[in-house]
């Protein structure tokens, strides 16, 4: 009966009846193995394939391992459904992959193995115990492995064919970019949940609410996408590079164009499911600021001998009157020579990177013509005038690395309607 959900990942009844089967997150491996009958149950049937609750407990461990997430009963029911859905679209793609001749060998394994030890700094042969510190068993990473390069060859094998970017596409893209030179960008991570059929769509809801609860209670935002996302931006950690106004649909735009560094968006549904949106910079389009160079005039009055402190205050104040009568740079260089104890220095063609803190900040703030607040700078306050200010070479990307972008997003639709396809044809069995 292909396309069958017999059960449906909702309501109370699926946590409530999956607690009784789980080892609590606190309880030893050997009890676990000891528990056989509860361990070894069938969680789901997906086409000719079983998941057991013990491969669900052990997906669920290392998931919470790798998302530095503390895994007590309520992140447990939180998380399960979201661990679920995941292994049966692992199993999808593993068949799908293997049906087409597509295999992994265990030294692409081992490489792999090896690659993330070294990146968490831990020797590849410790790595085993590290996990079992944990409860996890290193063959449940080696099957999460191996089914991500299976569906990574898959894809660069069989899908990447239906990809086609045309010249005019490139130009059109550059175009764009070209318009938007001079406007911020954000660089933005991404966690995608899809929603296949409208039935499904308040499940969809809850487990992203679930992932963006475990975010804002301190889970790494990247880690939860690599354990949880369905974007093939999932294995870089959600990332979707640096994005300018207008890449993303609309509704997904609006949202981004109120997010600052730092800042989570809540959940967006689009035609094809649920986002969530990080961001964690911000810059300006096409050109470095601080790659601008100017000409300015630094003015600074000398604070008298034994009376600094007192006196600073006043000149301080004295600027601050003064320096709203300043509308060229002529006008500040008249007022420096009208006075005894001030000094002026033109300073042409500087790169305004090459500053220190804190005149760099202070330029970086200033167009041309306005005048800097008044500055403390040990024995003396200056005040700094921006004369002329010449914008950075505008900086676009190769027409190659635009290609290879609008490439990938083309590619990450082709996915999207095949893991569609394949969970609409699937007969899977959720016996929990």
């Amino acid at each position: 009966m292909p396309g069958v959900f017999r059960h449906v990942l909702t309501g109370i009844g699926f946590f409530v009846g999956l607690a009784g089967c789980l080892l609590l997150a606190t309880a030893p491996m050997a009890r676990a193995q000891s528990s056989g009958e509860n361990v070894l149950r069938i969680a789901a049937v997906v086409n000719d394939d079983i998941i057991s609750i013990l491969d669900l407990d052990q997906r669920l461990r290392l998931a919470a391992l790798s998302s530095n997430l503390r895994l007590d009963a309520q992140t447990r029911q939180r998380l399960m459904p979201q661990i679920l859905r995941s292994l049966i679209d692992e199993r999808l793609q593993m068949q799908e992959a293997e049906s087409k001749g597509t295999s992994v060998t265990d030294r692409e394994i081992d490489n792999e193995i090896s690659a993330l030890a070294e990146r968490n700094k831990i020797p590849p042969l410790e790595l085993a115990s590290v996990l079992a510190r944990q409860g996890v068993d290193l063959q449940t990473l080696r099957n999460q492995l191996r089914a991500q390069l299976l569906w990574q060859k898959y894809t660069q094998r069989r899908l990447v064919r239906e990809i086609d970017v045309g010249e005019e596409e490139i130009d059109e893209e550059l175009d764009r970019l070209q318009s938007a030179a001079g406007k911020p960008q954000k660089r933005v991570y991404e966690i995608f949940l899809g929603v296949d059929n409208p039935d499904h769509d308040i499940e969809v809801r809850q487990n992203i609410e679930r992932l963006l609860g475990e975010i804002r209670s301190g889970a790494d935002f990247s880690s939860v996408a690599r354990s949880f996302s369905e974007s093939s931006s999932a294995s870089q950690g959600g990332d979707l590079g640096w994005l300018s106004p207008g890449q993303l649909p609309d509704d997904m735009d609006a949202v981004l164009a109120n997010l600052s560094p730092g800042m989570v968006s809540a959940p967006i549904r689009s035609i094809t499911g649920y986002y969530l949106l990080y961001v964690t910079d911000m810059q300006t389009l096409g050109s470095n600021p601080l790659d601008a160079t100017v000409d300015m005039y630094q003015m600074v009055v000398r604070l008298p001998a034994g009376n600094a402190d007192a006196a600073r205050d006043q000149i301080a104040t004295e600027l601050m009157q003064v320096k709203a009568s300043f509308n060229t740079c002529e006008d500040i260089k008249a007022y420096a020579d009208g006075r005894s104890d001030a000094s002026i220095a033109a300073l042409n063609d500087i790169r305004i990177g090459d500053m220190r803190e804190p005149i760099r900040s202070t330029i970086l703030s200033l167009d041309t013509g306005q005048t800097s607040v008044p500055l403390n700078a040990g024995n003396s306050v200056s005040l700094m005038m921006v004369c002329k200010r010449d914008a950075p070479a505008l900086k676009l990307p190769e027409r190659d690395q635009i290609y290879r972008q609008l490439a990938d997003r083309k590619l990450e639709l082709v996915i999207r309607r095949k893991m569609r396809d394949l969970r609409r044809e699937a007969f899977i069995d959720i016996r929990l």
